[in-house]
């Protein structure tokens, strides 16, 4: 990445393109960027999370800022709110959007679980990669804690017509998620989860058809017999299908 690229994405100007730019945004730098574009009381609030988040990796520091957004936009009038919440949500940065995927689940978080998915599917269907991600890892923490519950609310959306918000349907609740706590229960139990998944054997979008075969290469870890057995249950009927089961088997002997 050149100097003046980095500048431009720390001045919040231009998205990053892979994980090594998302892992360089200065994020202290960006917020200082947006005075004069939001108030100056939530500029102020935002630089001081980020200054305290500055030694944390990634995803705790966006976290954080994003936990302050969503503090700040609590407190605020309810016109402002949705102003300011709205220059976050469609800011050409997505590490500013981002943080707007992590303010809105804290702003969800009192809401019923359905409300607070469908508010997270915004973030899921962002056009850029990162967004997508911080979709579900802020969303995660209240639905692991549920797991039945949230196991049978996913799965009322799986049939959704658009295949990054069944991604995300099955990416929240991975086993082993990347950058996120793995979740016990569903490593030592997977089968809890057979609802969710049984239905998208066959997921044809390969970005999708990724997340089921990660969830079950996931399990395969603790559970190499409950994967195996799943496929002997529901064979690959077509190519979509042989393609995630080679990919949920990979980790296992072949």
């Amino acid at each position: 990445m050149s100097d003046d690229r980095k500048s431009l994405i720390d001045l919040g100007q231009l998205p990053t393109r892979n994980l090594a730019e998302c892992l360089a945004v200065d994020q202290a730098a960006l917020v200082n960027a947006l005075t004069g574009q939001l108030p100056s009381t939530l500029v102020e609030h935002l630089a001081a999370s980020a200054d305290q988040a500055q030694a944390l990796g990634l995803s705790k520091k966006v976290a954080a800022i994003g936990l302050a957004l969503g503090q700040w936009l609590e407190q605020a009038p309810e016109s402002l709110r949705q102003q300011v919440f709205e220059q976050c949500c469609t800011h050409p940065s997505d590490t500013v959007r981002s943080w707007a995927a992590f303010a809105q689940a804290f702003l969800s978080r009192s809401l019923p679980a359905e409300d607070a998915l469908l508010a997270q599917f915004r973030f899921a269907r962002d056009e850029h990669f990162g967004v997508r991600e911080w979709a579900w890892i802020a969303l995660r923490p209240r639905l692991a804690l549920h797991l039945e519950a949230a196991l049978a609310l996913l799965g009322r959306h799986t049939g959704d017509a658009d295949p990054l918000v069944r991604r995300f349907c099955i990416e929240i609740l991975r086993p082993r998620g990347v950058w996120c706590e793995h979740i016990a229960a569903l490593k030592q139990q997977p089968e809890v989860a057979e609802p969710l998944l049984v239905p998208l054997l066959a997921e044809a979008e390969k970005y999708a058809q990724d997340s089921v075969a990660n969830w079950l290469n996931d399990a395969s870890k603790t559970r190499p017999d409950w994967v195996l057995q799943l496929f002997q249950r529901h064979p690959p009927a077509c190519k979509a299908s042989q393609r995630i089961q080679t990919r949920a088997t990979r980790s296992l002997p072949q």
